[in-house]
């Protein structure tokens, strides 16, 4: 989603870091804004992080930026599922939504490929792991999405348990339980979608870990 305002500046609601290295593009500093905006910066509001896999098909919108720049989706869902859970779960918790807050996408592997099986094979060409430096910070929480245990990005998992959170959880695709910790390399943390578990999770977000159980009740009622 974005539109042009008055003087040119483009508000959108996805924001990142492009950079082409060895004719690949790698997608950095990812950013979900829940409102629209125009001017990222340093000063904006990370509500928390989420790990995923890789960009999919998201492009830039400009090739030769070296600052945030808006991303173009091309049909990528993630970042659109990952806006809609947290405006239902502000909703939801009746927390006020300040209007420079985001969250932080992660990504085991920071290449752009749509086809996770190719993007694992071309990183096999970069010696050394490319990783984000916003895997420095300290987040309010982490939420893991990496998927099902793949022996070909477990070696990728690795780095995240030494990352700094206030809460590090998942949740887990077969028992539909939220695991508050890192999962396993064997463990399966399911993939991000709007669906009734999904969104308690996020309302679990946006509250401290000491009062999860009485967020319970909250996410009981109907998501519609």
């Amino acid at each position: 989603m974005n539109k042009i305002i008055n003087g040119g500046d483009i508000l959108n609601n996805y924001w990142a870091i492009f950079e082409k290295r060895k004719n690949n593009f790698f997608r950095f500093d990812t950013r979900v804004y829940l409102n629209l905006l125009g001017n990222p910066t340093d000063k904006d509001i990370c509500i928390g992080a989420v790990v995923g896999k890789n960009p999919g098909s998201a492009l830039p919108s400009l090739y030769n930026c070296p600052t945030l720049q808006e991303i173009e989706l091309d049909g990528d869902q993630l970042l659109p599922n990952i806006r809609s859970i947290f405006l239902k779960a502000y909703k939801r918790s009746n927390k006020l939504m300040q209007k420079n807050s985001y969250i932080q996408v992660l990504n085991l592997l920071y290449i752009c490929n749509k086809d996770l099986s190719q993007a694992i094979k071309t990183i096999a060409d970069y010696p050394n792991q490319i990783i984000c430096d916003t895997e420095e910070k300290h987040f309010p929480f982490l939420w893991y999405l990496w998927g099902n245990d793949n022996k070909n990005l477990n070696l990728y998992k690795n780095r995240f348990y030494d990352l700094v959170a206030n809460i590090h959880f998942y949740l887990d695709t077969n028992t539909k339980v939220i695991i508050p910790n890192y999962p396993a390399l064997n463990d399966s943390a399911r993939h991000t979608q709007v669906t009734t578990e999904t969104v308690p999770v996020s309302v679990r977000c946006l509250s401290p870990y000491k009062d999860w159980k009485s967020v319970d009740d909250l996410c009981c009622s109907d998501l519609n």
